[in-house]
């Protein structure tokens, strides 16, 4: 077996290399473009004077969403309070105001996750699915049905961070099954049929299926291996995860599954075989799963203590300086799991900017 490792590991670290040597753009946001496509809809839908108050009060949601970040909750505060104003002036049409009042009950829910008031955080995000649903049901916002997968997307951010662990797999698993067309209806109020998501982009559907598998990659990272390989049985019993599936749109983020079941069931072999081949393919469109493969990939190297895995540990110490879009989460496993002294934190770590960094 060991033998069997050290030429894994070499392989491995083959692979780690070719992927770091990548000149491929990093993409910074596996929802970009249905961020993007929903930016588009009052310039297609509201009136004239919807959209130039859009214009107008945008950019205190935006500032608002900024002082988040950065953990600035009063002045965030100050900002959704501007950004309330039309709202309260009665200024909009019927329509944008629900389209301007869902966007903007969002952001202030994220206010809401990032100081710890999770039940308000809950409460504001139930607020935008059922305007959402009025959008669709009333006023034929179809690509509206996406936006209200990430509203649930962000309910499983909320369990996670109450520790309802076992919840927030779940859901997140449902989400998926949903998006696959493997489950018709999600556990949350509202009209869910499968055919809505039928009618979206594959190619914005993909992006979603990617988020939400982001979001399971967070919650497993850094767990011990038992609590990691229990949360992967309630995965497992959602997600049918096969060498051969038939999720096409979504094969990166489900080969990923397949890396991770290795992982948490100790495969070692299976496991080394599946990550060299991932990490090889690099981490161009989906960085936060390729990170959490090298953290379980750093944490493997830690049980097996030998030669080969000491020189890989060495080598992701000296590459992951220049690593963009690094979680916070997944920076502190890894200076807790490599030579610290060896990582210096990135810039766009200690000076985030929005997109700039996955925020967890």
């Amino acid at each position: 077996m060991t033998k069997l490792c050290k030429e894994l590991l070499q392989t491995t670290l083959k692979s780690f290399r070719r992927a770091c040597a990548s000149t491929d753009q990093i993409t910074n946001n596996p929802s970009g473009s249905l961020v993007k496509e929903l930016q588009t809809l009052p310039e297609t839908r509201l009136p004239l004077i919807d959209q130039l108050l859009i214009r107008r009060f945008e950019n205190a949601r935006t500032r608002g969403l900024i002082a988040t970040r950065q953990e600035n909750f009063s002045a965030a505060e100050r900002f959704f309070a501007v950004a309330r104003m039309p709202l309260q002036r009665y200024e909009f049409s019927a329509e944008g105001s629900l389209l301007y009042k869902s966007y903007l009950c969002q952001a202030e829910a994220y206010l809401d996750y990032r100081r710890g008031d999770f039940e308000q955080a809950r409460s504001r995000t139930f607020e935008a699915l059922a305007i959402d649903i009025a959008l669709e049901e009333e006023h034929g916002y179809e690509p509206l049905v996406l936006h209200r997968i990430q509203l649930v997307h962000n309910l499983v951010r909320i369990d996670a961070r109450c520790m309802h662990l076992e919840r927030a797999i779940e859901l997140a698993c449902q989400i998926l099954n949903y998006l696959d067309g493997e489950l018709e209806l999600l556990p949350i109020p509202g009209s869910w049929g499968y055919e809505r998501v039928k009618r979206q982009s594959p190619e914005l559907v993909a992006a979603m299926f990617a988020q939400v598998t982001n979001e399971i990659a967070i919650i497993l990272a850094g767990r011990n291996r038992q609590l990691a390989c229990d949360l992967f049985v309630v995965a497992c019993s959602h997600l049918q995860l096969q060498a051969n599936s038939s999720s096409h749109y979504h094969s990166r983020a489900h080969a990923w599954l397949l890396v991770k079941q290795a992982f948490v069931n100790n495969d070692v072999a299976a496991f080394l075989e599946l990550a060299s081949y991932f990490l090889g393919e690099g981490r161009s469109d989906t960085p936060l799963l390729w990170y959490a493969t090298v953290i379980d990939l750093v944490a493997l190297c830690d049980e097996l203590d030998l030669p080969d895995s000491r020189l890989l540990k060495q080598e992701v110490a000296n590459k992951a300086a220049t690593w963009e879009y690094l979680p916070r989460k997944f920076y502190y496993l890894l200076c807790n799991s490599v030579n610290t002294e060896m990582i210096q934190q990135p810039d766009t770590f200690n000076n985030p900017k929005p997109g700039k960094v996955l925020s967890t």
